[in-house]
């Protein structure tokens, strides 16, 4: 079994308040680990190498969505653009 190290090593999160990022980047936390926990996913990342930049598409958060969950969309957004 490998062992899947992600760093994120900056989070551009435009647009909201700064009491939600710890909310948003939790939720992404949460959300990618269980994203990324299936062997499948662990081999699809490690085919990949090195991605030194990563744009995902844009998000549709709804109004007054919680911000844990704007984390596990953009993790969802993340994840789907690894596999594009």
């Amino acid at each position: 079994m490998k062992r899947v190290v992600l760093h994120i090593d900056r989070l551009v999160l435009r647009g909201f308040d700064r009491e939600d990022q710890e909310g948003i980047a939790e939720g992404l936390r949460a959300e990618l680990g269980r994203l990324l926990a299936t062997p499948q996913a662990a081999q699809a990342l490690v085919a990949q190498r090195s991605v030194p930049r990563l744009k995902v598409a844009a998000l549709r958060i709804a109004p007054g969505a919680q911000a844990t969950a704007v984390g596990e969309q953009t993790a969802q957004g993340i994840v789907r653009g690894m596999r594009s």
